[in-house]
């Protein structure tokens, strides 16, 4: 075979390895965002809000996403946030464990704790290694969703 052919086969040959990961970089670039917003919540039956206003209870509402920005859940005890049903805060969100993390009152106010989930969670940016207080204008990060304390 004479050169300008070969020379020719091995433009080519590199033109399609180009074109292959092109198309693996928009598929991965396209599929990304969808998983990030895939994450919905729903609202337990069991946080209801007080009827009497005489006694504020802290409260945790959600920030972001913005499509579920400002529910509010009412800390009464405690919350649990998770993928599962049984959590007071369910997150349809593959970056959350079944039961991710735990918003309580104590005596001393409010205490965040990580359940042992795979991602972590997050107060203020930085991540929960053990039991942490927090006070009114904390967020609490869980996978993609941002609470805020009031």
């Amino acid at each position: 075979m004479s050169d300008a052919i070969l020379t020719l086969l091995r433009l080519g040959f590199l033109a399609l390895v180009w074109f292959f990961f092109a198309r693996v970089a928009s598929s991965v670039w396209q599929a990304v965002p969808s998983v990030a917003a895939t994450a919905t919540v729903t609202k337990d039956r069991r946080t209801r809000r007080p009827k009497k206003k005489s006694a504020k209870k802290p409260s945790v509402v959600i920030v972001e996403p913005l499509s579920h920005a400002g529910l509010v859940f009412e800390v009464d005890g405690q919350l649990t946030i998770g993928r599962s049903a049984a959590c007071d805060i369910t997150l349809d969100d593959t970056f959350v464990s079944s039961q991710h993390a735990r918003v309580a009152i104590t005596p001393n106010g409010l205490l965040v704790s990580d359940l042992g989930s795979t991602n972590g969670t997050y107060v203020d940016r930085q991540k929960v290694t053990g039991p942490v207080s927090v006070h009114s204008g904390s967020r609490v990060q869980v996978g993609s969703t941002v609470m805020e304390v009031r």
